[in-house]
């Protein structure tokens, strides 16, 4: 029996038992069920028997398309060119979140909630469903009411938090059990699954600890709070790591007290206590690195940027993993033969300055995760998170084993710098970062064209994510807050070359408080709501939070959305090729125009899209100005002004309004 149908009894089992009303967001409903009441006291909510509506779910839709698209194997049911598809970022915890029975009493998401929006994600023309980390995490050192996705106490479980209660008591198998169905149900959908993974980090008390604690990097407790990486020349100057800055930072001021802090490990302080600590834990349950502070009042080391001088404060919840049992050769002569194991940058980008005696048996467990998962739960693909700080060769084996199993699986690098794609590309990668989102806030800019084309999207080996926001970047709709410039760029979105199209959840619901502050944020950034909204000040990666799925405005962005992604799927074989896309650096000189123009010359066809990035005048441009004699005609078949250009299909001089996107098809 598959797991979907597992799930699919259960809720059958426990229909009509709830006692209590259970209320969801009406823009759950998407597929018309009719079974449900409301109270006037929570408009835009519905009262559900969730047993019924879930279950309703899977028989009336997921299990529908399973009639056309028979046990789902791999690409063969889909595209397995990324660029062809649209993905969506999915935080399984906060995506479904909702207060279900009292008011403002969250109930975190889970992955039998996320079932029910299988319809929502297909209407959005979701291809690809990513998944940010569903692993058990830990709440040691927490920076808000839970446990961050990327403290990750152990890669090998999933998170408890995300079983639903309506299922029955947890239990490992259980939660297994669902995801296993939640991932059938996208591939009944021909959607494929990513997850993110974090192999250079874990959590600060994470379980590798009880059998391995030379794994990790010590510190005396009472730097705990303090301790930071030293820093070099001008505090706020980033500098790149190379051979020149590894000698400023170890001749720096503060290294030598920095090193100082570091210390054994505690099974080499002391074996005989460490063996009686160990059993201790492994007998009471008692978390591992609370006993260790107590016991010998050291700890492991809070996480830093792997960036000289990077403004990013400590990362209090994560510490890195001991990859080598000494240093690169390189920094050797720096310290002293007495010196405790530390890490600085250098250490931290394994890549540049790996030691010499590797950590085989580490290296082993970290190479065997993703094919776990691929056995056990049969995802599609994997972003690595700070891969760039591994060594080629763990990224090269970590690659082949899960190419090995299935030769279509999707490679995402956390890569931003397109310069680098290359040796993304080298290793086996499919996609990287990029940094776009960023780029997006200078769209008044007269260098948007350069910047966007020129020095990102037309330099990279690799196609980049193609997004107005990311898990990490201030949300869309607080950065811009003119809806006729998130209108613009919601269409150039889905028109870039060289791109993969990425739809961070919430977005469509114009989100406006983020998920973390990772990038182009500050602390100020997490008070952007209304002070009387239950959520002002929470961040979905650190707090019990839950997306404003009755937000106004939410049916608007929606709809530009879908539309968008129709344009996109009917010139898909056009735009999804790079070589297609003809570049035009006239035109895109201009301070307040940008042109995307794609030839399909075996084809004898094309289309374009014309943005007037001024948002307060008009804009004019003859088409001969950027098409060849060889172009016959063409036809405007979208404006985001209506129907003003209704019957141009020659080539005429196209008037554009302010802020305005047209879009049309060219015959050769």
């Amino acid at each position: 029996m598959d797991s979907l149908t597992i799930i699919y009894e259960k809720l059958k089992a426990g229909i009509g038992s709830i006692k209590d009303r259970y209320f969801i967001p009406g823009a759950w409903n998407t597929w018309g069920y009719k079974r449900y009441t409301r109270d006037a006291c929570r408009e835009g909510e519905i009262i559900v028997d969730p047993f019924e509506f879930f279950s309703d779910c899977i028989s009336s839709q997921i299990r529908t398309h399973g009639v056309t698209r028979p046990d789902y194997a791999g690409s063969e049911h889909t595209s397995s060119d990324p660029a062809r598809m649209t993905m969506y970022s999915m935080f399984i915890r906060a995506v479904t979140a909702w207060d279900h029975y009292q008011k403002d009493s969250i109930c975190p998401g889970t992955f039998l909630k996320a079932l029910c929006l299988m319809p929502y994600l297909q209407s959005l023309g979701t291809g690809i469903i990513y998944l940010l980390p569903v692993f058990c995490c830990s709440d040691r050192y927490k920076k808000g009411e839970t446990g961050s996705p990327y403290s990750i106490k152990n890669i090998y479980k999933l998170d408890s938090s995300l079983h639903d209660p309506l299922l029955g008591d947890y239990s490992e198998e259980l939660l297994d059990i669902e995801f296993r169905a939640f991932v059938e149900a996208c591939h009944l959908y021909g959607m494929k699954v990513m997850v993110d993974y974090v192999f250079r980090t874990v959590s600060r008390d994470s379980d590798l600890i009880v059998e391995h604690p030379d794994w990790f990097y010590w510190i005396k407790l009472e730097y705990a709070g303090t301790i930071a990486p030293p820093r070099v020349g001008r505090p706020k100057k980033i500098i790149p790591l190379d051979d020149r800055a590894l000698e400023l930072l170890y001749s720096a001021v503060g290294t030598k007290e920095y090193l100082k802090k570091f210390v054994l490990s505690p099974d080499r302080i002391d074996a005989e206590r460490w063996e009686r600590l160990k059993n201790r834990h492994l007998d009471t349950g008692a978390n591992i690195l609370e006993l260790i502070e107590e016991e010998y009042g050291i700890t492991t080391l809070p996480g830093f940027s792997d960036v000289i001088n990077d403004s990013q404060p400590p990362w209090t919840d994560a510490t890195y993993l001991r990859y080598y049992f000494d240093v690169n050769e390189k920094a050797e002569k720096y310290i002293t033969p007495d010196q405790p194991p530390y890490i600085m940058q250098d250490g931290v980008c394994l890549r540049l300055y790996p030691g010499r005696t590797a950590n085989t048996e580490l290296m082993e467990y970290i190479a065997g995760v993703i094919p776990y998962y691929q056995d056990k739960f049969s995802i599609d693909g994997v972003r690595l998170d700070m891969g760039h700080a591994l060594t080629l060769e763990l990224n090269r084996e970590i690659i082949a084993r899960a190419v090995e199993k299935n030769r279509d699986f999707l490679l995402w690098s956390e890569e931003f710098d397109p310069l680098k794609s290359g040796t993304a590309k080298d290793i086996g990668f499919h996609f990287i970062n990029g940094t776009i989102t960023s780029i997006y806030r200078e769209l008044e800019k007269p260098g948007f064209n350069r910047k966007l084309l020129e020095n990102q999207l037309l330099r990279a080996q690799l196609p980049m994510i193609a997004a107005v926001e990311t898990p990490d970047t201030p949300r869309a709709a607080w950065v811009h807050k003119d809806r006729k410039m998130l209108e613009q760029l919601i269409f150039l979105n889905s028109f870039l070359p060289n791109t993969v199209q990425f739809i961070n959840n919430g977005f469509e619901l114009m989100e406006i408080q983020p998920m973390n502050l990772g990038i182009d944020n500050t602390e100020e950034g997490r008070y952007v709501l209304d002070s009387t909204d239950p959520m002002y000040g929470k961040l979905a990666f650190f707090d019990n939070y839950r997306l404003h799925w009755l937000n106004e405005g939410r049916e608007w962005v929606y709809k530009l959305l879908v539309k968008a992604g129709e344009l996109r799927k009917k010139y898909i074989d056009i735009i999804s090729v790079r070589e297609n896309f003809i570049e035009n650096k006239h035109i895109n000189k201009n301070s307040k125009l940008t042109l995307l123009m794609y030839l399909d010359r075996i084809a004898g066809k094309g289309v374009f899209l014309l943005a007037n990035r001024d948002f307060y005048r008009r804009a004019r441009l003859d088409p001969s100005r950027f098409l060849q004699e060889s172009v016959g005609s063409i036809e405007i078949v979208f404006s985001t002004a209506g129907n003003m250009h209704a019957g141009h299909s020659d080539r005429k001089t196209i008037c554009l309004s302010p802020g305005e996107v047209v879009i049309a098809e060219v015959s050769m």
